[in-house]
Order: structure tokens, then sequence, then C-alpha cells
């Protein structure tokens, strides 16, 4: 999954506008929290039937959720509106800790966040 699955942007009025889907977020997260890396390369022959039999190795990498994160700001660079979606997502321990240091780092460029009026804004 790319960060663009879970950020939209659009132009608005002449504002950047993005919105953050917390569901799709915490899904990714969760994956790179799971523990997978990229299987090692196994070595063989087709003639070797231990080797070709079975499942093939798993091939899922996996980066450091704290670069995800840093990654995700800057992908935010230039984006003057944030709409959060999804946020009852919020309520996972450090995933919400990281969404919300990901979030005052947004605003503390002088950027806007907008909580959509059927959802409530996350108490601090």
């Amino acid at each position: 999954m790319k960060r663009r699955d879970f950020l939209r942007f659009r132009t608005d009025t002449g504002k950047q506008v993005a919105e953050l889907s917390c569901e799709k977020l915490f899904v990714h997260y969760e994956g790179l929290c799971s523990g997978f890396h990229q299987a090692p390369e196994e070595a063989g022959t087709i003639d070797d039937e231990e080797w070709w039999a079975g499942e093939p190795p798993l091939a899922i990498t996996s980066i450091d959720p704290d670069d995800f994160f840093r990654g995700l700001l800057t992908d935010l660079k230039g984006v003057d509106t944030l709409k959060v979606l999804d946020i009852q997502w919020l309520s996972q321990g450090e995933f919400r800790i990281r969404v919300d240091t990901l979030l005052a780092a947004f605003k503390a460029t002088g950027s806007e966040i907008i909580y959509p009026s059927h959802s409530l804004e996350p108490s601090p």
C-alpha cells in the first residue's frame, strides 16, 4: 500500500486540500508493525523437490513506522487543509499517539485540520 492510498489530494478555491483516511492508515500501520520482512531468496533447482514443493516464500517488505510517518508528513508539504476522516479508528493506543504527533506537526506548519461534522474532534 502506498501513502497515496489513504491520502487524497484536490484543489478547492485555490487551496491544496488532502483527505486522510484513518481507517486505511490504521490497516497499513498494523501491517508495518506485524513484523513481516522480505523473505530470504531460496536456492534450489526444479529437480530438488523439497525446494519447489509447497508454498512460495513470503515476499513482503516493510519499513520502519517512524520512517513511514516522516514520509507521510513530507507528502503533506504544500497542503493548506487536511480533512481527517474515520477518526473512530484513533482509539488505538500507539497508533493514536503517532497520528496525533503527525497532526500536531502538520498544524505547526500553519496549516488547517478539519474534522468532518459527522465525526467528533478527538479529545487531547
